[in-house]
Formats: C-alpha cells, structure tokens, sequence
C-alpha cells in the first residue's frame, strides 16, 4: 500500500488558511500504474504538455464563476479516477490556531501522528502488510525533522512500537516529478475549502459551493 501524504495550509496564527489540512490518499501498489496512466491521458487530452498544476489554481471560485471549464474538467477527471479503483483517503481537519503550536525537538506534531493512526487502522483491518508514506517536499530541514519524528515515534515510543503496517522509512518526493503525490494535493484543497465553507454546517449557496460538496461526495 502507498501513502501519498500532502498539506493544504499550515497550522499556525500567520497562515491563511482557516482550516488546514494533512491528507493521505491510499493506493494499492498494483493500481499505480493504470491509475496514472489514465491521468497522464486525462491531463495531456485537457491542457496538452505541462507542468504540475496546484489544486490552488485549480480549486477556487474563478474555477466557476470564469467558467474555467478546463481546470474543472481536470479536477473532476482526477476525482472519477481515483474513487473508481479500491482506494481509501484520511484526512485531518485542523483549526486555525491563535497562538503558535509548540512542539518539542523531535516530536511529530499531532496531526502526523493521527494521520499514522489513522492508515495503521486501515491496513491492519483489510489485512494489508505494509504502507509506505510518501510525502510531497517542502524543504530539505523540514522534510528531515518529519522524517527523524516519524522515525522516532515508530521506534522509541510504546504506542508507535504496536504499528506493524506503517514502513519505517518515509519518502519525500518532487510533485512535479511524481505526478501521484499530486493526487493528494488535489484532495487535501477540495477538503480545506469543503470545510473552509462551512458545507459541514450548512447547505451550499453558491456554484462554487455546489462544486464543492459534489466533489467531496
């Protein structure tokens, strides 16, 4: 089992996110490659060749209300995808915190750990052997301290030595040169604006809205 692993917004006052999010989308190993096989023709067929495209360019209101029929083209496509094979998606709905969030040297920062939970739940349920985590990079420093912490908490504490489905050894890649992770940053921004909305709380308003809520269901 693969674990692509991306962020949407970051937990901390100065961010502008209201609702941050950690998200890992799970593929089974041997549908890695029909699946971005059949993304590969989705986005060749739409924008032709290309570069990575953000869900930030893609997930936001001038997507409907400029009629960018293209971005929503693409994001729906990648969404049918996925959802038609036997995957599974966690994510972590943050809020927006008031003050910065202390995490002490080497600890991984909660919403890491809950994500483990969540795929170590996962995998020993459907009987699956083992997940590999595979991040999208952010900085040489910052990826390093998410490794080192992840390592730890599987090795050094009681709770993360009864994991026996999460690989102890998570990868950080390029998104621009695996297109996979890019899977992950597409979900992570429909689920923050799915949130950011307040469409847990209420009916949809607006087209965008609209787009939301038939994405995330």
């Amino acid at each position: 089992m693969l674990i692509f692993i991306d962020e949407s917004g970051y937990p901390r006052p100065t961010d502008s996110t209201k609702n941050p999010i950690l998200l890992g989308v799970c593929i089974h190993e041997n549908d890695i490659k029909p699946i971005t096989n059949q993304i590969y023709k989705l986005k060749d067929f739409i924008y032709g060749k290309q570069d990575e495209i953000k869900s930030t360019k893609l997930i936001r209101e001038v997507t409907i209300t400029k009629n960018r029929t293209k971005n929503k083209a693409y994001v729906e496509g990648i969404v049918d995808i996925i959802t038609s094979y036997d995957t599974a998606i966690f994510a972590v709905i943050m809020d927006k915190p008031d003050e910065p969030i202390l995490v002490p040297e080497n600890h991984l920062p909660k919403q890491y750990y809950l994500l483990l939970k969540k795929v170590e739940f996962y995998c020993n349920h459907h009987h699956y052997n083992k997940a590999m985590m595979i991040f999208d990079e952010v900085h040489e420093d910052a990826d390093r301290k998410i490794a080192e912490a992840i390592t730890g908490f599987l090795f050094k504490t009681n709770f993360g030595r009864s994991f026996h489905h999460i690989l102890e050894m998570p990868l950080f890649v390029s998104s621009a040169v695996t297109p996979a992770v890019q899977f992950a940053d597409i979900f992570a921004g429909i689920v923050r604006h799915y949130y950011e909305n307040e469409l847990d709380q209420k009916d949809p308003e607006t087209e965008f809205q609209k787009w939301l809520v038939q994405l995330y269901f």
